[in-house]
C-alpha cells in the first residue's frame, strides 16, 4: 500500500470520527426530535456512502457497479418509510 492510500484511509477515518462525534453531540441537542432524527439519518448516510466509496473501493469503479451495490442498499429504507406509514395510519384509524 502506497503512502498516499494510507493517508486517504487516515482522513476518511478521521472524517468517520468527527461525522460520529457530530452524531453523539446531535443527541444532546435542544432540538426536536424529528429534527433530530433526520440530522441522525442523514449524518448515518453520509458515514455509509463514505464507507462505501473509499473502503470498500466504489469510488474508482464502474458506473454498473456502482449502481448494482447502491440500489439494493435503497431498499430496507424504503421497506422502513413503508412500516411507519402503515403504523400512522393503523394509529389514526383505530382511534
Amino acid at each position: 500500500m502506497s503512502a498516499s492510500h494510507k493517508k486517504q484511509y487516515l482522513v476518511v477515518f478521521v472524517a468517520l470520527i468527527v461525522l460520529t462525534a457530530l452524531e453523539v453531540g446531535v443527541v444532546y441537542l435542544k432540538i426536536s426530535r424529528s429534527t433530530m432524527i433526520a440530522a441522525l439519518v442523514g449524518l448515518a448516510i453520509t458515514k455509509a456512502a463514505a464507507v462505501a466509496l473509499f473502503y470498500m473501493h466504489l469510488r474508482g469503479e464502474r458506473r454498473a457497479l456502482k449502481l448494482t451495490v447502491s440500489v439494493p442498499m435503497l431498499l430496507p429504507p424504503l421497506y422502513a418509510v413503508v412500516l411507519m406509514l402503515e403504523a400512522i395510519f393503523r394509529f389514526t384509524v383505530a382511534r
